[in-house]
């Protein structure tokens, strides 16, 4: 049951590691000639599932006290060539990432390996990465001609370089073909219409791999990736910023909440997963960047104040540079003076939940106005929601994290109102830190 704040909230905090870039640290880590180190990473359940998945397939990896956070990993990784083949399915839990970027290393390795996670994310489509891996001569099979964990790699290894455009914006799939074509004869070209986060590229350069992105004269990125006759992966040293994603909730409580200001520190400011910095902003959000730091990742510390916000149509380009937060920026817009327009995020369909359904589902429960459509979703904001009337409302996360914090969020600034959750364990997946800093909110 989660009751509202009571009063303005100041607040200096830090989140854990970035989930995406961990994601691909303790694999690329796992692929390198000798010893890697890895500190603030993060410990959520999918990234878990990471390190368990690299166990099994031979990496050895180890947590170390090296600055006393508990979050430092050393891992031993066995080069290109040096994974063995899995003695029982890989539980990728409830991770996409995991999934559609595992597949692309173990097609490129000669062994039987099989991939299967929850019900959630076993519902996900994952023809987007196995039918560019079947024209590098991949063999996969699984539910529905290969769309639907679980997926069995039935032949790897051998595999050929393609040219390949991406038909959606997807770091997944761009990550994947990345993450083969280590294994490929000659040079891969990827082409994203959209320029999509970068965090793959970034720690390959980190490692010393010849990595070539070129602007295409019709927008975008070719992206381009010596096969195996381009060396091998040089160990590297990180520290993973924090999170931006679970930044963005506590962003959105500071900007919401009267006379509040909450600075979050140390965290991923890569362009192209910030996207709802620039819309807040357009909204009228009183908002500062400090940065402190550019390679591998621009990170810094971000501030903020309770702000007064207008409705706005999303810009379509900006749609991608804010997928993840989508669910989190439906709560700011129900605040906001006048109508705020969503359109061309019809990915949000095929996340841990169709997060179009469950945040119109919600929000009308609250007492929101809401319009569902396709691709996104129409609201009229009200800057005086959290003074409706007393009546307590049951929402539902769908088994969705970012949906679960978003409406905690959400029942944080409804004030003499009491908000219960149905199915909040999932927040776990990605910030199991989240409820450590709730608790350091004054509430009724």
């Amino acid at each position: 049951m989660i009751t509202g704040i009571a009063g303005g909230v100041s607040l200096d905090i830090e989140v854990p590691g970035d989930k995406s870039i961990s994601h691909r640290a303790i694999m690329l880590g796992g692929l390198a000639d000798g010893k890697s180190l890895i500190s603030n990473l993060s410990l959520s359940t999918d990234n878990r599932a990471t390190i368990a998945a690299f166990r099994k397939l031979g990496i050895n990896i180890k947590k170390q006290n090296l600055t006393g956070s508990g979050k430092d990993f050393i891992i031993n990784g066995k080069g290109l060539y040096g994974l063995k083949e899995p003695e029982s399915i890989i539980n990728t839990v409830n991770s996409g990432t995991l999934t559609r970027l595992l597949i692309g290393i173990l097609a490129g390795n000669d062994f039987f390996s099989v991939l299967s996670g929850d019900k959630y994310l076993n519902s996900r489509p994952m023809k987007r990465v196995t039918e560019p891996l079947s024209l590098m001569g991949a063999e996969i099979t699984g539910r529905r001609g290969g769309n639907y964990p679980p997926l069995a790699v039935l032949k790897g290894g051998k595999l050929k370089s393609i040219y390949y455009e991406v038909p959606v914006p997807s770091a997944q799939v761009k990550s994947c073909i990345i993450l083969a074509a280590l294994f490929a004869e000659g040079n891969t070209v990827i082409y994203e219409k959209k320029a999509t986060r970068d965090h793959t590229e970034n720690l390959l350069k980190l490692q010393g791999y010849p990595v070539r992105i070129e602007t295409h004269r019709a927008g975008g990125n070719l992206i381009s990736i010596k096969g195996n006759n381009g060396g091998g992966l040089h160990p590297f040293e990180i520290v993973i910023p924090g999170d931006f994603s679970s930044a963005s909730f506590f962003i959105a409580l500071g900007i919401l909440c009267k006379d509040s200001e909450i600075t979050v520190k140390n965290v991923l400011l890569n362009e192209k997963r910030t996207g709802i910095l620039k819309i807040l902003k357009m909204m009228g959000a009183n908002l500062d960047l400090t940065v402190t730091g550019e390679f591998p990742e621009r990170v810094g510390d971000i501030r903020v104040k309770y702000s007064r916000l207008q409705g706005i149509t999303v810009p379509s380009e900006t749609v991608s540079d804010m997928i993840d937060e989508f669910p989190v920026f439906s709560i700011i817009a129900s605040f906001a003076e006048g109508k705020t327009v969503v359109t061309g995020a019809e990915e949000l369909r095929v996340k841990e939940s169709d997060r179009i359904k469950a945040i119109v589902f919600n929000l009308s429960r609250i007492g929101v106005e809401i319009k569902e459509s396709e691709d996104g979703f129409e609201i009229i904001g009200n800057p005086d929601l959290n003074k409706s009337k007393a009546v307590p409302v049951i929402l539902d996360s769908f088994g969705d994290h970012r949906i679960a914090m978003s409406m905690v969020i959400m029942g944080l600034l409804l004030k003499n109102r009491k908000t219960e959750i149905h199915n909040i364990r999932c927040i776990n997946t990605s910030f199991p830190e989240f409820f450590n800093i709730v608790s350091r909110l004054p509430v009724y």
